[in-house]
């Protein structure tokens, strides 16, 4: 059997990371992690393109799992197309397509294909968002463009200071509205399969329901319209891999957003389900149709 060689692209020392590790050397393949801080582009006379770490080419892998890249956004976005141009097998291969880390465009897109969120506004100076401030009921949600794990949300409660924090801050934040719940629940999806959820309660003091905070966690069996509305919402992103993440709110659902590098420990520890087989088992059948055409 041929070995395969897989790249764990921005992979950092984490649960998520030992359990894709685990899960490719169980199949008997090879694995290298690779950081985007430490690749050397090369743009040789010969007009070819070359991309190293060390001495590990990455024209020689094969298979390309992307995960913790945010702080080099533009690096891996520029990895993955030309591994895409290359014939690689890319997971996630949006990222080298029609990838935009932005909050704005998910809401575009979840407008584009008519799924529910939360009302929400952005601008770009104080003068418009003295505009929107006059709209919203207060409190209101601030949340930056590009956060993650619900770092940088704040709850705003009146105009006062909402003016206060965007004359300071008018750009690189959204305002949505807040609707008032006890939990939220995210929902893994891997391949447009439904693999379960989670409930997240949020935290005492606070409003925020993220596991990555310490928040109390439970299994949850989602819907049949949870499962709709998660496999459309990660269509619209177009996301082979996603997190998705609901709000119930007076008998509504609501998709508060998409994550397209969803952790997965705390999901594995209360469903005893490990995405790293599905992710693995995703990648290798995308290299098997690769070759075969």
């Amino acid at each position: 059997m041929k070995k395969i060689k897989f790249a764990i692209i921005g992979a950092s020392e984490t649960e998520n990371t030992k359990n894709l590790i685990e899960e490719i050397k169980l199949r008997g393949h090879l694995v290298f992690l690779i950081q985007p801080k430490n690749l050397v582009f090369e743009f040789s006379k010969n007009k070819k393109f070359k991309i190293k770490q060390g001495n590990i080419n990455l024209d020689k892998l094969d298979i390309f799992i992307f995960r913790g890249y945010n702080i080099n956004i533009v690096v891996a976005k520029i990895l993955a197309e030309k591994l895409i141009r290359d014939k690689k097998v890319v997971i996630d291969e949006v990222l080298g397509k029609r990838f935009i880390p932005s909050k704005i465009f998910e809401c575009s897109k979840f407008a584009e294909y008519n799924i529910n969120h939360p009302v929400t506004f952005q601008a770009l100076d104080i003068s418009s968002y003295k505009i929107i401030l006059d709209k919203v009921t207060f409190p209101i949600i601030v949340k930056p463009l590009y956060g993650q794990k619900g770092q940088g949300i704040i709850k705003i409660n009146n105009k006062t200071k909402a003016l206060a924090f965007f004359k300071k801050n008018p750009r690189g934040y959204l305002v949505q509205e807040y609707l008032k719940t006890d939990s939220d629940i995210r929902v893994f999806v891997v391949n447009n399969k439904i693999l379960g959820a989670m409930r997240r309660f949020v935290l005492s003091g606070d409003f925020r329901s993220n596991a990555s905070l310490g928040t109390k966690v439970e299994k949850v069996i989602p819907t049949k319209e949870m499962k709709t509305i998660a496999i459309k919402a990660t269509k619209a992103m177009g996301y082979e891999i996603a997190g998705v993440d609901f709000l119930e709110y007076k008998n509504k659902l609501y998709v508060l957003e998409v994550n397209s590098t969803p952790q997965w420990q705390k999901f594995k520890e209360i469903t005893g389900i490990n995405p790293a087989k599905n992710i693995v088992s995703l990648a290798l059948k995308k290299y098997k149709k690769n070759n075969t055409s």
